[in-house]
C-alpha cells in the first residue's frame, strides 16, 4: 500500500492498430475522469500514437491497467513501470540569448534560480521599452515548454524560477512566436549548465515474522535502502527504511516470496533527492545551440 503520494510511477500505452488510437484514448478518459491519482497524457504530441499512464503508486498502476484490459475492447502494447524522475536546476543561471533568422529577431535576459518554495515558474522584471507586454508571453511559454521535458530524461523540471530581466526587439522582425523560440533556448542553455536528475525517496515500513526479519533487512540493504530500523515483538519484528523508488518497485511480489506471504508493508513518499542515471540510462543534456550570427 502507497499513501500521500504525488504521481511516481508511470507506463506507456499504445494500440497494436494505429486506427484505434482515439478508442485507446476515450478508454483511458473513462478510467481516470474523477479519478485522483491517475493522470493520462498524450506522450507523442504530433504523431499521437502512444498514451502515458501516471499513477500514485505501482498498485493503482495495475489495478488501472487490469481494469483496462477487462473493459476495453483495444489491443494494446503496455510498457514496463517506470519511476517518474523530476529535474531540478543546482545553482543560478543567468543567460543572455539571441534569437536571429532572416526575418526574426528576440533577444531575453533570463535569471534561472532554485526555488526551494516551488512557487510561480516565470515572472517579467523586464522594462517594457526592452520588452513590449505583447511578447512576454511568449517568453512565458517558451520557458515552460522547456519546463514540461527538461533537459536529461523528459522529466518534469521542479524547483525553478526564470525571472526576465532584459531583453530587445527589431521592428517587424520581432514576434511572439521569435520570443518564445529564444526563451526556449535560454532555457535549455541553462538546464545543461546546471541540471540535476531526481528520485523519489519512499519510507518503507514491513512487518514480518520474527523468523524472516534477518531476510528482509538484507533484501532492504539491497535495495540501497538507508536508516534502518528493527523493532522486534513477542512474534513480529516491524522493520521501517528509507529507499529509492526505483529498487522497490515489484516490492510487495518480492516480500510476499521471501516470507511465504507471512509479511505486509507500505510505502509512503517523502521527498525527491539527487541521483545518477545507471549506465543503461541515457544521461546527455541537451544543450542550447547559440547562433554564430552577431547580434
Amino acid at each position: 500500500m502507497m499513501i500521500n503520494s504525488p504521481l511516481l510511477v508511470s507506463v506507456t500505452i499504445e494500440p497494436k492498430h494505429e486506427d484505434d488510437w482515439e478508442e485507446l484514448v476515450e478508454a483511458l478518459a473513462r478510467l481516470s475522469a474523477g479519478a485522483s491519482g491517475l493522470r493520462i497524457s498524450d506522450l507523442d504530441a504530433i504523431d499521437r500514437t502512444r498514451a502515458l499512464l501516471e499513477a500514485a503508486s505501482e498498485e493503482r498502476l495495475k489495478e488501472t491497467i487490469a481494469r483496462f484490459l477487462e473493459l476495453s475492447p483495444v489491443e494494446a502494447i503496455i510498457g514496463a513501470p517506470r519511476v517518474a524522475y523530476r529535474e531540478r536546476l543546482s545553482r543560478r543561471q543567468e543567460i543572455d540569448f539571441t534569437h536571429k533568422r532572416p526575418g526574426q529577431y528576440a533577444r531575453v535576459k533570463l535569471v534561472f534560480d532554485p526555488d526551494g518554495a516551488g512557487g510561480e515558474i516565470f515572472e517579467n522584471r523586464a522594462p517594457a521599452s526592452a520588452v513590449p507586454a505583447e511578447f512576454v508571453d511568449g517568453v512565458e511559454r517558451g520557458v515552460v515548454s522547456v519546463a514540461e521535458t527538461g533537459v536529461i530524461l523528459g522529466c518534469p523540471v521542479v524547483e525553478m524560477k526564470a525571472v526576465l530581466v532584459d531583453g530587445a526587439g527589431h521592428g517587424s522582425d520581432s514576434s511572439v512566436l521569435a520570443f518564445e523560440i529564444a526563451a526556449r533556448a535560454a532555457t535549455r542553455e541553462a538546464l545543461a549548465k546546471s541540471s540535476e536528475l531526481l528520485e523519489p525517496i519512499m519510507s518503507v515500513e514491513v512487518t514480518a515474522p520474527n523468523d524472516s526479519a534477518e531476510a528482509v533487512i538484507a533484501d532492504l540493504r539491497g535495495r540501497r535502502a538507508q536508516a534502518l530500523k528493527a523493532q522486534q515483538g513477542d512474534e513480529t519484528t516491524r522493520i521501517t527504511a528509507t529507499a529509492p523508488l526505483a529498487e522497490l518497485l515489484g516490492y510487495g511480489e518480492a516480500l510476499s516470496a521471501l516470507t511465504k506471504g507471512r509479511a505486509n508493508s507500505s510505502l509512503r513518499f517523502v521527498h525527491y533527492a539527487p541521483t545518477t542515471p545507471g549506465d543503461d540510462t541515457p544521461f546527455r543534456p541537451v544543450a542550447a545551440v547559440r547562433p554564430s550570427a552577431a547580434v
